[in-house]
């Protein structure tokens, strides 16, 4: 059974505006005599949730009482005998996209941004990140994602308005109760209603681009990527092939930033619209930042991407653990499938242990509780969230 608070937690974490519930119980007395982890002195990670310059897991817990888990790194890895495990009473996570990661009220630890339910009212909620890991939860925009799309180092919030039909940029640095520096309003980039984005992540003062889909009835749908600078988010977006999963990365080593845009399997159950067309059905297409364009066919689902051989090159997984494809001089290749991970998706990637690399996370059984940890070639660790 997972303990719902780890010992380097040393003080009940209450949901504010929600109540006043605890997001995990008190801990044990011994607890408190813990000394809190001092920051690193080493540039801040966006999913570095502790400031001990390891890369923390958040992930879900399926079934009947979903709930949010944190799993800390540590310099042996992902460490699960620490985990905290937000309670649902604080609110039921409704992952239409992953959790995202990153400091949104620039104290240097890492904060959670997870979209959730409560008293049946859908909405973000951030969980911020201090020296003893997660903290209160705030109630943020309707749905949103982080980036910095001014490239000013403070992490940004994109969201759609009250109405979907526009796209509202929530400069940082946020306050504790959720109030940005700043904000921006314009019309949607899809030109109609929309709800589902996806950013790039964070990482210095790089400006973060962003994908804004169109709104879909669980088939695949065409993103609107607007691209980034010192000056923010483009005004006119690209039209990207449909495709519900995306990531950002650089996979050809050059700097730029590139696009995959892959085929998540879901599809539109009403009669005469249950398929895709082949050049959507099961493909992965990457928009290389030089213009290059490149398709791959076979398999479809989330995407995740990051450096898994430490070459300075973004890899990518695809689907499952047969979709993986390194990255190189030329962009992608294909690569071989990793024994002892099928069926299971990839869920997400992060430097769990320090080794300058990252570690490919995914996620595996009925309720995908289950966590399968590998380097990219082989499984490092297993174990479950619940």
């Amino acid at each position: 059974m997972p303990r719902r608070v780890p010992i380097w937690l040393a003080l009940t974490l209450l949901a504010g505006g929600c109540g006043g519930e605890p997001v995990v119980s008190s801990p044990p007395a011994t607890a408190a005599a813990t000394p809190a982890v001092t920051p690193s002195t080493a540039a801040p990670r966006a999913d570095d949730l502790d400031g001990d310059g390891l890369a923390d897991l958040v992930a879900e817990a399926g079934g009947d009482t979903a709930s949010l888990v944190v799993v800390p790194g540590s310099r042996r890895g992902l460490d699960p005998a620490k985990r905290t495990v937000v309670s649902p009473e604080v609110f039921r996570p409704a992952l239409l996209d992953p959790v995202i990661r990153a400091d949104l009220d620039g104290d240097g630890f890492g904060d959670v941004l997870a979209y959730g339910t409560k008293d049946d009212v859908e909405r973000s909620y951030i969980l911020w990140g201090g020296p003893r890991g997660i903290g209160p939860a705030t109630p943020a925009a309707y749905r949103a994602v982080a980036g910095d799309f001014d490239g000013d180092g403070a992490a940004d919030l994109a969201t759609a308005g009250q109405s979907d039909t526009n796209l509202v940029i929530l400069y940082g640095p946020f306050s504790r109760d959720g109030k940005p520096a700043r904000q921006t309003t314009r019309p949607s980039p899809t030109g109609a209603e929309f709800w589902r984005m996806t950013a790039d992540r964070v990482n210095g003062r790089r400006p973060t681009g962003l994908i804004v889909y169109e709104a879909d009835d669980g088939e695949q749908t065409s993103g609107r990527l607007l691209e980034a600078g010192q000056g923010g988010l483009a005004q006119q977006g690209r039209t990207l092939n449909p495709g519900m999963s995306a990531t950002f990365g650089d996979f050809d080593g050059d700097g730029a930033r590139d696009v995959a845009v892959g085929d998540d399997g879901s599809r539109n159950n009403e009669p005469g619209f249950e398929t895709e067309p082949p050049t959507v059905d099961r493909t992965l297409t990457v928009y290389y930042g030089n213009g290059a364009t490149k398709t791959f066919k076979g398999t479809a689902g989330p995407l995740v991407a990051g450096d898994f051989d430490g070459d300075g090159r973004d890899d990518l997984a695809f689907g499952g653990a047969e979709g993986l494809f390194w990255g190189g001089r030329d962009g992608l290749r294909p690569g071989g499938a990793i024994a002892g991970t099928s069926p299971a998706v990839p869920l997400t990637a992060g430097d769990y242990d320090g080794d300058g690399d990252d570690e490919l996370v995914f996620a595996h059984g009925e309720d995908e509780s289950g966590i399968i940890v590998t380097d990219g070639r082989k499984v490092l660790n297993r174990f479950g969230l619940t």
